[in-house]
């Protein structure tokens, strides 16, 4: 039997919403809020205060480069910025990387904002014919990811990307990117959503809808409130009924080799986290 919890969590003057359907056996919620406002402006980000924004924090790719950033400046607003040296790609001590456990459901939406600021490169120098990094998504089952199709999980995270691959000429824009049991290319399904500028701040809203192993999930996408994705995958198999139970914070230039890399130094400002079952 389910029952309704709402907690409210206040630590250093920040309030965060612990919500929802939560069995009372389960440390992980199925809604919640990270603004970062707890952490001063300059502040590093590292396992530590992942852990604290992430109770249920499930790994984290240490050392990391992120830090607390007020923006835009005498907002009071704080942001997550990945640092991406230049060269950096994959792992190792660049972007932010971590995965935090949510409760076991069907469904859910989570929400954040993206700023590439004005000399953001959306491939090496922004002259190599392809390139592009990963950004925050959903995930349940196996988490497949890596290259590593799996038939019993899946993944779900935007891209920035540039190349000419849903084009005539190179183009910056953004894209989901889908691992699932029926996927047509090894390191993912890859679906055009818009395109995008340096300079600009976007917002990004993910559904992920399961399904049933007799009935088919969906998958939107909203950019700056307008659907730009939806889209119908049988994810579950027959006999199948894992869940989605994580939220992934893979940030990072890559793609597997140098000429994923940028030429100079890059630093990605990410917006407050917002992730529920339930849709908004």
């Amino acid at each position: 039997m389910l029952r309704l919890l709402v907690i409210t969590l206040t630590v250093l003057g920040t309030a965060t919403t612990l919500a929802a359907d939560t069995p009372p056996d389960s440390a992980a919620p199925s809604a919640w809020t990270v603004d970062y406002s707890r952490w001063p402006d300059g502040h590093v980000y590292g396992k530590a205060e992942a852990s604290r924004d992430w109770p249920t924090l499930q790994w984290f790719d240490e050392p990391g480069a992120g830090h607390i950033r007020e923006f835009p400046a005498g907002s009071g607003k704080h942001w997550l910025e990945a640092g991406l040296p230049a060269g950096t790609f994959g792992g190792g001590r660049h972007g932010t990387k971590f995965a935090a456990d949510l409760a076991p459901r069907d469904s859910y939406t989570l929400e954040y904002e993206v700023h590439f600021p004005a000399d953001w490169e959306f491939s090496q120098g922004n002259t190599h014919p392809y390139g592009g990094g990963k950004l925050p998504g959903l995930s349940g089952g196996s988490h497949p990811s890596g290259g590593l199709g799996k038939p019993d999980g899946m993944s779900a995270r935007p891209m920035w990307r540039r190349d000419s691959r849903f084009s005539k000429e190179p183009q910056d824009y953004l894209e989901l990117y889908l691992y699932w049991r029926h996927q047509a290319e090894k390191y993912g399904d890859r679906f055009f959503a818009q395109r995008v500028e340096a300079g600009r701040t976007y917002r990004i809203k993910l559904r992920v809808d399961l399904g049933t192993s007799d009935t088919d999930g969906k998958v939107r996408l909203w950019i700056d409130n307008e659907l730009r994705i939806e889209r119908p995958f049988r994810f579950l198999g027959l006999g199948q009924a894992w869940k989605l139970t994580q939220y992934m914070h893979n940030v990072f230039y890559g793609g597997n080799d140098p000429t994923w890399a940028p030429v100079r130094d890059q630093r990605l400002l990410l917006g407050p986290v917002h992730v529920d079952t339930r849709p908004f």
